[in-house]
């Protein structure tokens, strides 16, 4: 599947997320947590990045940022590829540490309410996300250490300067630091924290679209997609970014199960046959692209996992072996 170029300007305002690797942990422990917030830190300053919120999750993280610059894929670049160097040299690994692409929402920073939505989504993440039962109340998370909601409200000291609050601020109608501005913005979270539970359709629209705005915010970057593809399509197509993103959610969670059937451990290393045949069962069952595959299953060029895909179909007509695998892996139902 085509991808949509990234729209950058300066100005532009991203919610931006990113998973480890087949949904495995992008942090082992504390101290990987620092230095992803070093390298963060070092990307704001080297592309001009304003963050205004963020969250480090288990396996994902999320930021806000707002780029003075047009530098959304530059600073992405150096984030992703900074942090994994220092993860692998750390932990002595090797390989991918991120998924697939990192989604980078576009957000409306003029019309009220989209941005502070995303600020909010962000830092309630730790409420919302199964697995995270220790966040309950606004005490817990404002404990965070990995949070930027602490910060924000003013239980945290030693704010980092590439963090700012008076965006955050100013769409409460907070225009200070003053405690009576802190205060006003817990209650606000506090309010955020109860609701939680009836805002899943406002949720929805922030984990699987690709922009969120007004309508003519819309309008407008639609047709800077337009203006940047070099073979324009149906303004609605361009919704595929969000697509592509739930496409390589499913094909990551098949790719797990696959290989588990076919006991593939690590499924990076296993028989070549074996990773062509689990490749093969994906694309029959998502229409994620041959070069996002071949770096799942540990390929190094598309052009091997290419010829592999077409090699066990061929073995697949007459191969009562291979012939068995797959139907231990198609009788696979996303409900067993």
């Amino acid at each position: 599947m085509p991808r949509a170029p990234r729209i950058e300007f300066s100005g532009a305002i991203y919610h931006v997320m990113n998973r480890g690797d087949h949904l495995e942990p992008i942090f082992k422990d504390d101290k990987d947590r620092e230095v992803f917030l070093k390298t963060l830190g070092e990307a704001c300053v080297s592309s001009g990045w304003e963050a205004h919120s963020f969250v480090l999750m288990g396996n994902h993280y999320h930021l806000l940022i707002e780029t003075t610059r047009a530098t959304l894929v530059k600073g992405m670049q150096y984030l992703n590829s900074t942090y994994t160097a220092r993860y692998n040299a750390r932990h002595k690994t090797r390989g991918h540490l991120f998924q697939g692409r990192y989604k980078a929402l576009l957000v409306d920073g003029q019309a009220s309410g989209y941005f502070l939505a995303v600020s909010d989504y962000i830092h309630l993440n730790p409420a919302r996300v199964k697995g995270m039962g220790g966040i309950r109340g606004l005490k817990e998370l404002l404990e965070d250490r990995w949070s930027s909601a602490g910060w924000l409200a003013g239980n945290r000291r030693r704010k980092p300067e590439w963090l700012l609050w008076e965006r955050v601020y100013g769409e409460l109608g907070l225009g200070n630091w003053r405690s009576r501005s802190r205060r006003e913005y817990r209650e606000h979270l506090e309010r955020r924290l109860g609701e939680m539970s009836g805002e899943e359709e406002e949720w929805k629209k922030i984990r699987r679209g690709w922009l969120l705005g007004s309508e003519g915010f819309v309008e407008r970057m639609k047709e800077k997609l337009e203006e940047l593809s070099a073979k324009p399509r149906e303004r609605d197509s361009w919704a595929g970014e969000a697509v592509e993103e739930r496409e390589q959610d499913r094909a990551a969670k098949l790719l797990a199960e696959g290989a588990r059937r076919l006991e593939l451990e690590p499924m990076s290393e296993g028989p070549a046959l074996e990773r062509y045949l689990l490749a093969r069962w994906v694309r029959t069952r998502t229409r994620v692209g041959t070069r996002w595959l071949a770096g799942q299953l540990g390929f190094e060029s598309v052009g091997t996992l290419s010829y592999g895909l077409w090699y066990v179909r061929q073995r697949m007509e007459t191969d009562r072996k291979i012939q068995r695998r797959w139907e231990l892996l198609d009788s696979y139902s996303p409900k067993d």
